[in-house]
């Protein structure tokens, strides 16, 4: 790589996210981590439904074109200027920035120092950051040397599931006790009724289960139903849409005797199928829906070519009846 030029660009409005897409898609293949958080495709719905007040992208150039990008953003709390990672982690389960993999905490740093140095700020809160990712050092390492003091703690679990070619090997990944348990609640799910696993593909796929997903979701657990927000149901269906589009939306209703009881909505990016929410009628709970509604997403995710299934934030115990190992996220303070 040549002697790096140092370029910010303040996100003002969508146009400015335009402006970069095209090299942002291709940094997205050659960064360390191309996790779909930090696409600008995610970033711009996110941004049009919340509307950050003082957003900043910060890129890194070379003759070749980007070879790091930085998504920022200040909130106000407490009458300080908080620097953050642009989006929201209650929606966002890896927050990141992007880099060329072999310079990337070099990259990084350099992205790092330009956004201290020009952004107001009284101190600075990551969520979500994977815990492997070259940002938390380079940026601990440069606070560290003007002598702050970074404070870097274990945030989320992110249970993940390696998948091989067929259903049937990824069974044979499972103990014994674990295959038992996903083919019992399967076949309680299915037998003595008529059943459907139907995938969205169309818009008017998309216009019939949406609201069904919505339902099952607010359903499913009190929690759920106060997430779900009408802003955070707007801001679902940009993405539902927006990703429909693309192609890269799952979002699968199970069926049971004309009766929708359960409903993932998922994304397919990049090999990885995430599974980003679910819910459940718990009317229906002694069929095991929203275990019989994941293992049909797992097989979908095998048929789709997909080599990992991220269950996200969370060490729900049903995760781990999959075949899930522990990922991390960590949370940095400064």
């Amino acid at each position: 790589m040549t002697e790096c030029v140092e370029t910010a660009v303040t996100i003002e409005e969508r146009l400015s996210i335009d402006a970069l897409r095209e090299s942002w898609e291709n940094l997205l293949n050659r960064t360390y981590d191309d996790t779909i958080f930090v696409s600008p495709v995610w970033l711009q719905v996110w941004c049009e439904h919340f509307s950050p007040k003082r957003p900043y992208l910060l890129t890194l150039e070379d003759d070749q074109g980007v070879s790091g990008l930085l998504p920022l953003q200040t909130i106000e709390r407490d009458a300080e200027s908080v620097l953050t990672l642009l989006g929201d982690p209650e929606v966002m389960d890896y927050m990141d920035g992007l880099a060329e993999r072999d310079l990337a905490e070099t990259i990084l740093r350099a992205l790092w120092t330009r956004a201290l140095d020009e952004i107001r700020w009284d101190r600075i809160e990551l969520r979500h950051v994977p815990a492997e990712s070259p940002l938390l050092p380079a940026l601990s390492s440069l606070l560290e040397s003007r002598g702050r003091s970074v404070r870097i703690e274990d945030e989320e679990v992110d249970p993940v599931v390696a998948l091989p070619g067929t259903w049937d090997d990824y069974l044979q990944t499972l103990s014994k006790k674990q295959r038992h348990e996903i083919r019992r609640k399967l076949r309680r799910a299915e037998e003595g009724a008529e059943w459907e696993w139907r995938t969205a593909g169309s818009r008017a796929d998309l216009e019939r289960d949406l609201p069904v997903f919505f339902r099952l979701h607010e359903a499913s657990a009190h929690d759920k139903a106060r997430f779900m927000t009408p802003a955070m149901r707007t801001f679902f269906s940009g993405l539902a849409s927006t990703f429909l589009r693309r192609g890269e939306l799952k979002l699968s209703i199970f069926r049971r005797d004309g009766v929708d009881i359960a409903a993932t909505m998922s994304f397919l990016w990049r090999g990885r199928l995430l599974l980003y929410n679910s819910g459940y009628d718990p009317e229906y709970a002694a069929y095991s829906p929203g275990i019989a509604a994941v293992a049909k997403t797992i097989q979908g995710a095998i048929d789709d070519g997909a080599r990992i299934f991220d269950f996200l934030s969370g060490d729900e115990p049903y995760k781990y009846q999959f075949g899930a190992t522990n990922t991390f996220t960590k949370r940095l303070e400064a």
